[in-house]
């Protein structure tokens, strides 16, 4: 009796130790599924193969950058694009890409914009300013095949609202502003060969004139 206890008992206890380890293994996947792949988490370089520099400065409202000031989104709507003073440069920004109209109330605030937003805004012709983009503050991996069409969004994509191969208009005004031609500085070089790589890749801006132009 003692022995059929004693193998009851043991049974039991293996069970409960199991069933324990489950209950914690189960409940680590859930978090781990719960948790969405937002901010990069380590050191970014930007478009011109330096050190990511801040959009967000002092004094300014939080605006869609990470906790150090970066536009460093990898998910979500690919936060990437830094817009210098955003209500005073580029008007409604929001607005003409099917949002609200918060762009209007930020003041003279920089704000990271999403990739797809900013290509729209472009394929309707609606940025009329030059210094728009605060350049070093937009990283090097927007320039990747990554983010054509991430998610929902992307250079490509702006929940439904984009327009064909926006993505032309998107990542050439990004080139056009930053790159210097007539600059020495290595930095521009950098950025021709980031955007080069990045477009013969890329069958729409592969074809296009300024392609032609800088990477033949």
């Amino acid at each position: 009796m003692t022995k059929v206890f004693l193998i009851l008992f043991f049974v039991v206890l293996i069970f409960l130790v199991s069933f324990s380890k489950c209950s914690k293994d189960n409940k680590n996947n859930k978090n781990n599924k719960d948790i969405i792949e937002k901010f990069s988490n380590h050191k970014l370089l930007n478009i011109y193969n330096e050190p990511l520099q801040k959009c967000g400065l002092p004094g300014m409202n939080s605006g869609s950058w990470d906790s150090k000031g970066l536009c460093s989104e990898k998910g979500g709507g690919v936060h990437q694009i830094c817009i210098n003073n955003i209500a005073g440069n580029t008007k409604e920004f929001s607005k003409q890409t099917g949002q609200s109209n918060w762009s209007e109330d930020r003041g003279n605030d920089n704000h990271c914009v999403c990739l797809g937003a900013w290509s729209l805004y472009n394929a309707k012709g609606l940025n009329k300013n030059s210094n728009v983009l605060k350049c070093d503050a937009i990283p090097k991996m927007s320039l990747s095949n990554d983010y054509v069409s991430k998610f929902s969004e992307g250079w490509n994509k702006w929940n439904g609202l984009e327009l064909n191969n926006q993505i032309v208009n998107g990542v050439e005004a990004l080139v056009k502003e930053c790159y210097k031609p007539n600059d020495p500085n290595p930095k521009y070089l950098n950025l021709k060969s980031n955007y080069c790589s990045f477009a013969k890749n890329n069958d729409v801006l592969k074809k296009s004139n300024y392609y032609e132009k800088m990477c033949s």
